[in-house]
């Protein structure tokens, strides 16, 4: 069964629903997994009054890696990493681009504007070090450098 077809039977319903193995029947009474409310989520201001929003997940105390979210997402895409920062002991900031959640738009925005902005998030939150987290999904094999 396609993917499409799981998630058509999922919010449409299906005679054939129950006889399914890749559909669990209780999947309606399943509480989310995931952190998706807004108890992780707050907002710091900028000198020039924007706002950027952000959301901490894994562990408060752990090694902290700041997210950055792909096209189009949000600070809440990083609740994917919540059980498995706190097991690894990672604390993960994930923060919402300017114009996407909490975030507020940066008109004439030029490329390095945004690193000046996570910067400030980093200081603002007192980090003294920090790793960077980015997905993509591109299919083009990405070289680190």
């Amino acid at each position: 069964m396609s993917l499409v077809s799981i998630i058509k039977t999922w919010l449409f319903g299906s005679s054939t629903a129950s006889n399914n193995p890749d559909i669990p029947s209780n999947i309606a009474e399943r509480p989310c997994r995931f952190l998706l409310d807004n108890t992780t989520s707050s907002t710091i201001d900028l000198p020039d009054g924007r706002k950027i929003g952000y959301a901490q997940y894994g562990s408060p105390t752990g090694k902290p890696i700041l997210y950055q979210h792909g096209f189009p997402g949000s600070r809440l895409e990083a609740a994917q990493f919540h059980d498995l920062g706190r097991e690894l002991g990672l604390r993960i900031i994930s923060i919402d681009r300017p114009g996407y959640g909490w975030s507020s738009p940066h008109p004439g925005a030029k490329l390095l504007d945004w690193p000046k902005d996570v910067e400030r998030l980093a200081d603002s939150l007192k980090l003294e070090s920090y790793s960077v987290m980015v997905l993509t999904t591109s299919k083009t094999p990405q070289r680190n450098v």
